[in-house]
């Protein structure tokens, strides 16, 4: 991840459904209830009393059932002694600050990715303090994960069935990433990178250059700002509204809005990182993609949310708290029950229907790790992802259950490695037998371990084959899929511009070719001259320079259509085209 841009980590706060919000000797409220004293400590800013607190929550919890600390001290030492607070995420190390005195209040902006900063004064200005690189709230620990302890004395003391819930979901146990733990994981080698946690011998029993355990440590730190708490989902600042009481900094929200599994304007994270920027083909688009500006998924101008399609325990309490299923292409009859019923009827009901609902894939055309510094501190294992581009239409397989489904492949290197267990070829991560909770219908493909580079030799080389579900829109065109009728190969043409560390930015493109024999990215060149920056090595983000390797041998071509003639004259009559039962 990178902390070129400014990141909000945002968590919750809990209430307790106690009658009394607080007593008279409740320190909490002496001080922050007092707008003058607050105003002469140079902390205004913290002033609130326990109506708008109420109000906003929706919760009647006191100060120290969300915050800790103890009310019952008489110095501000003493009161605020263990108090859950918001953490200062620093650049130099992605170290968490709790201590730094805030001199403004949590500011807001217009930008989605964004919204929510911190403010110092530079230059006579107040701006957002550039030494930030995130903000966590409360229910995140040092190591910028999830902090049980401390979320069972706030918000499990009044939900304790939500976070016991929770804390066995794929969300609070970080479990589909976890199983990452190191390149030559079971599940194959991923774009995100290996979970370090607990992992940092078995790396380095098949890395070939030192893994500093500080080096481990913030690449794993990095890895955890994306990995949610409560408040994360819950907790909903905003300016407040004169004219509704329950809006400003300290509103929640019972039902996540689609914004939180975005990040909720704490910069591209959470969601919006795997959908908008790996995979390209995000929900919101905008701000959000890569290249910046593109189509967000027509349910968001429908108005559509995250929680409509995916079920959880909103609608099935049988999940248990904060489990969201992963696939929803079972929701789809509720609003599309015609189309749905005549795809299920057509030639083509073998297509899942993102298969010819998405086009223009942004996001990551490549990315490749190696040596680089990461908040700082050097490591062997830093993401040069930033290449940025589109492909025009998406490639489409087949899955594991027969259904054509639409990736976006892409060329990815782990460099410095020394062995690899894997075979040749296409590989699914979870098995289609695991239940939908447990299971991703994403792929990767093995094309080798290879030298020949004049540094960070061996690089572990795969293709990313994530399955595309989001960015729905018109559907492509016939001839997109269908315009080689003689072998249905399908040919894509990507370019890109990389703007990550180790060069000036420089613009690129490669090929991406799936026939009846194989899949290759080919042609990976710069076409622009690349000026390396000082110091650095250009196979550590570039190693296709050296290597021409992205090739598997497999049948991913489209069946052709027999009857050209026919064929001609239904992809100008969709009409008659429905009719005929060739589409819905």
């Amino acid at each position: 991840m990178r902390w070129s841009s400014f990141i909000l980590i945002a968590t919750v706060v809990v209430m307790s459904p106690m009658p009394a919000l607080a007593t008279e000797s409740n320190s909490c409220l002496a001080c922050h209830e007092n707008r003058q004293k607050m105003k002469e400590l140079g902390f205004a800013h913290f002033t609130v009393t326990r109506e708008e607190a109420a109000a906003q929550t929706g919760m009647p919890a006191s100060c120290e059932e969300c915050h800790l600390g103890n009310p019952r001290a008489t110095t501000t030492a003493a009161a605020h002694q263990g108090l859950a607070r918001l953490q200062l995420v620093r650049k130099k190390g992605l170290t968490a600050d709790r201590t730094t005195p805030r001199p403004y209040p949590l500011a807001y902006g217009t930008n989605l990715t964004n919204r929510l900063y911190v403010a110092v004064r530079r230059d006579g200005q107040v701006t957002r303090d550039a030494a930030v690189a995130a903000i966590q709230w409360q229910d995140k620990n040092d190591q910028l994960t999830q902090d049980y302890p401390e979320m069972e004395q706030t918000c499990g003391r009044c939900h304790p069935q939500e976070l016991a819930q929770f804390r066995t979901s794929a969300m609070g146990t970080n479990a589909k990433q976890s199983q990452y733990a190191g390149w030559t994981s079971p599940r194959g080698p991923h774009n995100c990178g290996p979970w370090f946690a607990g992992n940092l011998q078995r790396l380095q029993a098949t890395t070939g250059v030192p893994i500093p355990p500080d080096s481990a440590a913030v690449n794993q730190r990095a890895c955890n700002t994306c990995h949610v708490g409560c408040l994360d989902c819950h907790f909903n600042p905003q300016p407040k509204q004169p004219n509704n009481p329950a809006i400003g900094p300290h509103s929640f929200a019972k039902t996540p809005p689609p914004l939180s599994c975005y990040g909720n304007g704490r910069a591209s994270i959470c969601h919006a990182g795997p959908e908008d920027r790996r995979r390209g083909a995000g929900y919101f688009g905008g701000s959000f993609s890569f290249p910046e500006g593109g189509q967000p998924d027509l349910h968001l101008q429908a108005k559509v949310g995250c929680l409509d399609c995916h079920e959880s325990s909103k609608t099935n309490p049988g999940l248990g708290h904060g489990t969201v299923l992963r696939q929803a292409e079972g929701s789809c009859i509720r609003c599309h029950r015609r189309e749905v019923e005549g795809h299920n009827a057509s030639l083509h009901k073998r297509l899942t229907c993102e298969a010819c609902h998405i086009q223009q894939v942004g996001g990551y055309q490549g990315t490749y790790w190696g040596p680089g510094r990461l908040a700082g501190v050097p490591t062997p294992f830093f993401k040069h992802m930033a290449y940025y581009g589109i492909m025009p239409e998406p490639i489409l397989i087949r899955d594991q259950r027969g259904r054509w489904i639409p990736v976006k492949p892409f060329p990815m290197a782990a460099m410095n490695q020394e062995s690899a267990p894997f075979t040749p070829g296409l590989h699914w991560r979870f098995p289609a037998s695991l239940p939908d909770s447990e299971r991703t219908d994403d792929a990767w493909a093995y094309t080798g371990l290879y030298g020949g580079m004049p540094d960070n030799n061996k690089a572990l080389t795969w293709i990313q084959l994530d399955k595309l579900s989001h960015k729905l829109g018109p559907a492509r065109s016939c001839d997109s899929c269908h315009g080689d009728l003689s072998g249905g190969s399908q040919i894509q043409k990507v370019t890109w511009e990389y703007s990550d560390a180790g060069a000036d930015p420089f613009k690129g493109e490669h090929t991406v070719v799936a026939t009846r024999t194989g899949l290759k990215i080919k042609g990976i060149q710069a076409t622009e001259r690349i000026v390396l920056e000082p110091g650095a090595q250009l196979s550590s983000f570039a190693p296709w320079v050296y290597l021409d390797v992205w090739e598997v041998a497999g049948d991913f071509s489209i069946p052709v259509p027999r009857d050209r003639v026919a064929y001609a004259a239904l992809k100008a009559d969709p009409a008659r085209a429905r009719a005929a039962k060739i589409i819905h």
